[in-house]
């Protein structure tokens, strides 16, 4: 991922400098990915989070992914257009909602990891597989995850 243009080095010493620098193309180049596919970044949160953890309310939803429930409630229309999502009311409490993935959820999510790893690769193509290794593990660490998260997912 080289620029042209070299970056200040008074800037480059601060390591939220470079990854910031690192981010902001490298999401562009995802969600551009994403999108030629009928896929975003946002909805594969979300399958994700119903994948991994099953069946939770659209508030749970927001407060593991730390989205705004106005930005929730949109999304969620959207995935349950496409049938990927399933919500339906919470039989302890009728005001809110319960959300599930379906098998096209699942399918989607299947379609975006290999969108992603695509992009990865690209992304970090600088880096030998070790290095990428090396800085998927202490960005989990940086992130506050245990030890045994960051050495068992990184990639």
């Amino acid at each position: 991922m080289q620029d042209h243009h070299p970056r200040p080095r008074g800037l480059l010493q601060w390591p939220t400098y470079a990854l910031g620098q690192l981010y902001r193309p490298a999401h562009t180049r995802l969600e551009t990915a994403l999108a030629a596919e009928g896929l975003s970044l946002r909805a594969h949160f979300v399958l994700v989070c119903l994948e991994e953890y099953g069946e939770m309310s659209q508030q749970q939803a927001c407060d593991r992914l730390q989205v705004d429930r106005s930005d929730m409630v949109a999304l969620i229309d959207s995935l349950e257009r496409r049938g990927e999502v399933v919500r339906r009311r919470d039989t302890t409490d009728r005001r809110r909602y319960r959300l599930s993935v379906t098998p096209a959820g699942r399918q989607a999510v299947r379609r975006t990891e290999e969108v992603i790893a695509a992009v990865t690769g690209e992304v970090f193509a600088a880096l030998s597989e070790s290095e990428r290794r090396t800085l998927h593990r202490l960005a989990l660490r940086a992130l506050g995850e245990p030890p045994e998260i960051a050495n068992t997912t990184a990639r």
